[in-house]
């Protein structure tokens, strides 16, 4: 992976937060306790795909820059 592909998943990562945001927003909108638990329900699927998203990001950057650090050892 180089740091093109790493910006592209920063931008992935940036976007899942904004749609747990926005999910968030209309959960505390919802007017009926089904409406309700139907956000919960897409907010923890929502924010299970950041998670990966970000340890994803986590190691895929570790792995550039320190093979790169260690090319110039």
């Amino acid at each position: 992976m180089n740091e093109f592909n790493l910006s592209k998943l920063n931008a992935r990562v940036g976007d899942n937060c904004v749609f747990v945001s926005n999910l968030a927003v209309r959960y505390q909108s919802a007017a009926t306790p089904e409406e309700r638990m139907a956000m919960a329900i897409k907010m923890e699927n929502a924010a299970t795909m950041l998670r990966i998203a970000a340890e994803r990001l986590a190691t895929e950057t570790k792995n550039v820059y320190e093979g790169g650090s260690n090319e110039e050892s």
